[in-house]
Protein backbone atom coordinates (compact mmCIF):
# COMPACT_ATOMS: atom_id res chain seq x y z
CA UNK A 1 0.00 0.00 0.00
CA UNK A 2 1.47 3.37 -0.98
CA UNK A 3 2.17 6.12 1.52
CA UNK A 4 -0.41 8.35 -0.19
CA UNK A 5 -3.17 5.76 0.10
CA UNK A 6 -2.32 5.07 3.74
CA UNK A 7 -2.37 8.77 4.58
CA UNK A 8 -5.74 9.12 2.85
CA UNK A 9 -7.25 6.19 4.74
CA UNK A 10 -6.03 7.35 8.13
CA UNK A 11 -7.21 10.91 7.53
CA UNK A 12 -10.61 9.59 6.49
CA UNK A 13 -10.76 7.70 9.78
CA UNK A 14 -10.07 10.86 11.72
CA UNK A 15 -12.65 12.84 9.71
CA UNK A 16 -15.32 10.38 10.80
CA UNK A 17 -14.78 11.32 14.43
CA UNK A 18 -16.44 14.67 13.62
CA UNK A 19 -19.68 12.93 12.65
CA UNK A 20 -20.80 12.86 16.28
CA UNK A 21 -21.21 16.66 16.21
CA UNK A 22 -24.90 17.39 15.89
CA UNK A 23 -26.26 19.71 13.22
CA UNK A 24 -29.07 22.17 13.78
CA UNK A 25 -30.82 20.62 10.80
CA UNK A 26 -31.31 16.97 9.94
CA UNK A 27 -29.24 16.31 6.84
CA UNK A 28 -30.35 13.59 4.42
CA UNK A 29 -29.25 12.14 1.08
CA UNK A 30 -31.32 13.10 -1.93
CA UNK A 31 -31.19 9.47 -3.11
CA UNK A 32 -29.83 6.32 -1.46
CA UNK A 33 -29.37 2.62 -2.21
CA UNK A 34 -29.05 -0.24 0.28
CA UNK A 35 -28.70 -3.85 -0.82
CA UNK A 36 -27.03 -7.08 0.37
CA UNK A 37 -23.27 -7.02 -0.13
CA UNK A 38 -21.63 -9.78 -2.09
CA UNK A 39 -18.33 -9.67 -0.24
CA UNK A 40 -16.87 -9.76 3.26
CA UNK A 41 -17.10 -6.68 5.44
CA UNK A 42 -14.41 -4.12 4.73
CA UNK A 43 -12.00 -3.14 7.54
CA UNK A 44 -11.25 0.20 5.86
CA UNK A 45 -12.65 3.54 7.01
CA UNK A 46 -15.30 5.35 5.03
CA UNK A 47 -14.30 8.16 2.68
CA UNK A 48 -16.38 10.13 0.15
CA UNK A 49 -16.30 8.64 -3.35
CA UNK A 50 -17.25 11.97 -4.96
CA UNK A 51 -17.91 15.50 -3.66
CA UNK A 52 -21.58 14.64 -3.18
CA UNK A 53 -21.49 10.85 -2.85
CA UNK A 54 -20.74 8.27 -0.16
CA UNK A 55 -20.24 4.69 -1.36
CA UNK A 56 -19.69 1.79 1.06
CA UNK A 57 -19.15 -1.56 -0.73
CA UNK A 58 -19.59 -3.87 2.25
CA UNK A 59 -20.16 -3.22 5.95
CA UNK A 60 -22.22 -4.65 8.76
CA UNK A 61 -24.64 -2.36 10.56
CA UNK A 62 -22.23 -2.15 13.50
CA UNK A 63 -19.48 -0.94 11.18
CA UNK A 64 -21.88 1.54 9.61
CA UNK A 65 -22.66 2.88 13.09
CA UNK A 66 -18.94 3.40 13.76
CA UNK A 67 -18.69 5.21 10.45
CA UNK A 68 -21.71 7.43 11.01
CA UNK A 69 -21.43 8.23 14.71
CA UNK A 70 -17.80 7.76 15.59
CA UNK A 71 -14.46 6.85 14.13
CA UNK A 72 -15.10 5.08 10.88
CA UNK A 73 -14.68 1.51 12.03
CA UNK A 74 -11.35 1.99 13.79
CA UNK A 75 -11.98 1.17 17.44
CA UNK A 76 -10.13 4.02 19.09
CA UNK A 77 -12.23 5.43 21.91
CA UNK A 78 -15.68 4.17 20.88
CA UNK A 79 -17.67 1.02 21.54
CA UNK A 80 -21.03 -0.12 20.16
CA UNK A 81 -23.08 -2.67 22.10
CA UNK A 82 -26.54 -4.23 21.89
CA UNK A 83 -28.73 -5.09 18.94
CA UNK A 84 -29.71 -8.44 17.36
CA UNK A 85 -27.03 -10.85 16.12
CA UNK A 86 -27.41 -9.93 12.45
CA UNK A 87 -26.09 -6.39 13.02
CA UNK A 88 -22.60 -7.91 13.40
CA UNK A 89 -22.86 -10.54 10.66
CA UNK A 90 -24.96 -9.33 7.72
CA UNK A 91 -23.17 -7.03 5.27
CA UNK A 92 -24.71 -4.30 3.14
CA UNK A 93 -23.80 -2.20 0.13
CA UNK A 94 -24.75 1.42 0.88
CA UNK A 95 -24.60 4.39 -1.44
CA UNK A 96 -25.97 7.87 -0.84
CA UNK A 97 -26.03 10.91 -3.12
CA UNK A 98 -26.44 14.45 -1.80
CA UNK A 99 -28.18 17.20 -3.77
CA UNK A 100 -24.99 19.28 -3.83
CA UNK A 101 -21.34 19.17 -2.86
CA UNK A 102 -21.05 18.15 0.80
CA UNK A 103 -18.31 17.99 3.40
CA UNK A 104 -17.23 14.69 4.96
CA UNK A 105 -19.04 15.78 8.13
CA UNK A 106 -22.26 16.42 6.21
CA UNK A 107 -22.08 13.04 4.44
CA UNK A 108 -21.73 11.21 7.73
CA UNK A 109 -24.63 13.14 9.27
CA UNK A 110 -26.62 12.06 6.20
CA UNK A 111 -25.50 8.49 6.86
CA UNK A 112 -26.87 8.78 10.40
CA UNK A 113 -30.24 9.84 8.99
CA UNK A 114 -30.17 6.99 6.47
CA UNK A 115 -29.48 4.36 9.13
CA UNK A 116 -32.23 5.74 11.36
CA UNK A 117 -34.74 5.78 8.51
CA UNK A 118 -33.96 2.61 6.56
CA UNK A 119 -32.82 0.34 9.41
CA UNK A 120 -35.29 1.84 11.91
CA UNK A 121 -32.19 2.25 14.04
CA UNK A 122 -32.65 3.49 17.57
CA UNK A 123 -29.34 4.21 19.26
CA UNK A 124 -28.54 5.65 22.66
CA UNK A 125 -25.41 7.47 23.76
CA UNK A 126 -24.48 5.74 27.04
CA UNK A 127 -21.07 7.34 27.49
CA UNK A 128 -22.01 9.11 30.70
CA UNK A 129 -23.14 5.82 32.24
CA UNK A 130 -19.72 4.20 31.86
CA UNK A 131 -17.08 3.95 34.59
CA UNK A 132 -13.75 5.66 34.17
CA UNK A 133 -11.04 3.42 32.70
CA UNK A 134 -7.25 3.43 32.56
CA UNK A 135 -6.03 5.35 29.52
CA UNK A 136 -3.10 7.58 28.54
CA UNK A 137 -3.41 11.34 28.61
CA UNK A 138 -1.45 13.71 26.38
CA UNK A 139 -0.01 16.66 28.33
CA UNK A 140 2.73 19.28 27.76
CA UNK A 141 6.14 18.06 28.89
CA UNK A 142 7.76 21.43 29.56
CA UNK A 143 6.73 23.81 32.31
CA UNK A 144 7.25 26.87 30.10
CA UNK A 145 4.72 25.52 27.58
CA UNK A 146 7.14 25.29 24.66
CA UNK A 147 6.67 22.37 22.32
CA UNK A 148 9.19 20.13 20.61
CA UNK A 149 11.24 20.74 17.46
CA UNK A 150 8.78 18.90 15.23
CA UNK A 151 5.68 20.89 16.21
CA UNK A 152 4.70 24.31 14.91
CA UNK A 153 1.57 26.39 14.86
CA UNK A 154 -0.33 25.67 11.66
CA UNK A 155 0.15 28.52 9.17
CA UNK A 156 -3.14 28.03 7.30
CA UNK A 157 -1.62 26.29 4.28
CA UNK A 158 -1.30 22.71 3.08
CA UNK A 159 1.94 21.83 1.31
CA UNK A 160 0.11 19.32 -0.88
CA UNK A 161 -3.52 18.46 -1.34
CA UNK A 162 -4.02 14.87 -2.41
CA UNK A 163 -7.67 15.44 -3.14
CA UNK A 164 -10.28 17.97 -2.15
CA UNK A 165 -12.59 14.97 -2.30
CA UNK A 166 -10.94 13.35 0.73
CA UNK A 167 -10.11 16.60 2.50
CA UNK A 168 -13.07 18.95 2.03
CA UNK A 169 -11.91 21.19 4.91
CA UNK A 170 -15.24 21.56 6.67
CA UNK A 171 -16.66 24.14 4.29
CA UNK A 172 -13.39 26.08 4.24
CA UNK A 173 -12.30 26.71 0.62
CA UNK A 174 -8.82 25.87 -0.68
CA UNK A 175 -7.00 28.25 -3.00
CA UNK A 176 -3.76 27.26 -4.76
CA UNK A 177 -0.97 29.78 -4.23
CA UNK A 178 2.28 28.67 -5.83
CA UNK A 179 3.12 25.22 -4.53
CA UNK A 180 0.84 25.46 -1.52
CA UNK A 181 -2.89 25.50 -0.86
CA UNK A 182 -4.29 28.24 1.38
CA UNK A 183 -7.29 27.29 3.52
CA UNK A 184 -10.03 29.90 3.68
CA UNK A 185 -11.31 31.59 6.85
CA UNK A 186 -13.26 29.64 9.43
CA UNK A 187 -17.04 29.69 9.36
CA UNK A 188 -19.67 28.79 11.91
CA UNK A 189 -19.36 25.22 10.60
CA UNK A 190 -15.62 25.00 11.40
CA UNK A 191 -15.12 21.55 12.92
CA UNK A 192 -12.31 21.13 15.49
CA UNK A 193 -12.33 17.36 14.96
CA UNK A 194 -11.32 17.69 11.30
CA UNK A 195 -7.80 17.88 9.93
CA UNK A 196 -7.45 20.47 7.18
CA UNK A 197 -4.48 18.89 5.39
CA UNK A 198 -3.49 15.33 4.44
CA UNK A 199 -2.48 13.53 7.64
CA UNK A 200 -1.53 9.98 8.51
CA UNK A 201 1.20 7.39 8.65
CA UNK A 202 4.04 7.95 6.21
CA UNK A 203 7.06 5.78 5.55
CA UNK A 204 9.04 5.87 8.78
CA UNK A 205 6.72 8.07 10.73
CA UNK A 206 3.56 10.10 11.16
CA UNK A 207 2.48 13.51 9.89
CA UNK A 208 -0.47 15.49 11.24
CA UNK A 209 -1.19 18.81 9.53
CA UNK A 210 -3.75 21.47 10.35
CA UNK A 211 -5.12 19.58 13.34
CA UNK A 212 -6.16 20.20 16.92
CA UNK A 213 -4.51 18.34 19.79
CA UNK A 214 -7.65 16.24 20.23
CA UNK A 215 -7.01 14.88 16.73
CA UNK A 216 -3.36 14.24 17.63
CA UNK A 217 -4.56 12.06 20.54
CA UNK A 218 -6.97 10.26 18.21
CA UNK A 219 -4.14 9.53 15.79
CA UNK A 220 -2.07 7.97 18.57
CA UNK A 221 -5.13 5.85 19.45
CA UNK A 222 -5.32 4.27 15.98
CA UNK A 223 -4.16 0.63 15.82
CA UNK A 224 -0.55 1.36 14.84
CA UNK A 225 -0.04 3.50 17.95
CA UNK A 226 -2.41 1.74 20.27
CA UNK A 227 -0.70 -1.64 19.94
CA UNK A 228 2.55 0.00 21.08
CA UNK A 229 1.05 2.12 23.86
CA UNK A 230 -1.41 -0.49 25.13
CA UNK A 231 -4.49 1.73 25.30
CA UNK A 232 -6.14 4.82 23.84
CA UNK A 233 -4.86 8.36 24.27
CA UNK A 234 -6.98 11.40 25.12
CA UNK A 235 -6.04 15.06 24.93
CA UNK A 236 -5.33 16.86 28.21
CA UNK A 237 -2.91 19.45 26.84
CA UNK A 238 -5.20 22.43 27.25
CA UNK A 239 -3.77 23.71 23.95
CA UNK A 240 -6.12 25.37 21.50
CA UNK A 241 -5.70 26.14 17.84
CA UNK A 242 -4.23 23.97 15.11
CA UNK A 243 -0.77 22.54 14.67
CA UNK A 244 1.51 20.82 12.19
CA UNK A 245 3.39 17.85 13.68
CA UNK A 246 5.84 15.37 12.21
CA UNK A 247 7.15 12.28 13.99
CA UNK A 248 10.05 10.07 12.96
CA UNK A 249 9.19 6.60 14.21
CA UNK A 250 9.00 3.10 12.76
CA UNK A 251 5.43 2.00 13.35
CA UNK A 252 4.52 -1.64 12.84
CA UNK A 253 4.83 -4.76 14.97
CA UNK A 254 5.83 -4.24 18.63
CA UNK A 255 9.62 -4.00 19.02
CA UNK A 256 11.59 -7.21 19.51
CA UNK A 257 13.46 -7.76 22.81
CA UNK A 258 16.71 -6.57 21.20
CA UNK A 259 15.13 -3.36 19.81
CA UNK A 260 17.49 -0.49 20.67
CA UNK A 261 15.46 2.49 19.49
CA UNK A 262 13.32 4.81 21.62
CA UNK A 263 9.79 3.88 22.64
CA UNK A 264 6.88 5.66 21.01
CA UNK A 265 6.28 7.59 24.24
CA UNK A 266 9.92 8.73 24.24
CA UNK A 267 9.72 9.81 20.59
CA UNK A 268 6.57 11.84 21.31
CA UNK A 269 8.30 13.50 24.25
CA UNK A 270 11.55 14.30 22.45
CA UNK A 271 10.10 15.40 19.11
CA UNK A 272 6.77 16.93 20.13
CA UNK A 273 7.46 18.12 23.66
CA UNK A 274 4.38 16.20 24.82
CA UNK A 275 4.20 13.52 27.48
CA UNK A 276 1.98 10.44 27.76
CA UNK A 277 0.78 10.10 31.33
CA UNK A 278 -1.46 7.36 32.78
CA UNK A 279 -4.89 8.70 33.63
CA UNK A 280 -8.58 8.00 33.63
CA UNK A 281 -11.11 8.51 30.88
CA UNK A 282 -14.26 7.19 29.29
CA UNK A 283 -14.78 5.38 26.03
CA UNK A 284 -17.62 6.73 23.93
CA UNK A 285 -20.35 4.08 24.13
CA UNK A 286 -23.45 3.72 21.96
CA UNK A 287 -26.14 1.13 22.67
CA UNK A 288 -28.26 -0.25 19.82
CA UNK A 289 -31.72 -0.40 21.37
CA UNK A 290 -33.46 -1.68 18.23
CA UNK A 291 -32.86 -2.21 14.51
CA UNK A 292 -34.63 -3.89 11.61
CA UNK A 293 -33.37 -5.42 8.39
CA UNK A 294 -33.87 -2.73 5.76
CA UNK A 295 -35.96 -2.87 2.66
CA UNK A 296 -33.33 -3.21 -0.06
CA UNK A 297 -33.17 -1.74 -3.56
Amino acid sequence: MTDRILIALVTAAILTASASAQSSRRLAFEAATIKPAGSAASPLPVAPSAPNRLRIPSMTLIQLIYSAYGNGGFNTSMRVTGGPDWVRKTTFYVEGVASERATATDLRLMLQTLLEDRFALKIRDATGEQPMEDILTLVPDRSDGTLGPKVRKWDGTCATVMSQLLFPAARRPLQKVGDTFVVGPASDADDPAMTYCPSGFRRGGLIIDGATMSTVAEMLSLPAGRQLLGTITQDRTGLTGRYTLDLDYLFGAPPTPDFSGPSLATAVREQWGLRLVPGKGRFKVFVVESAQLPTTD
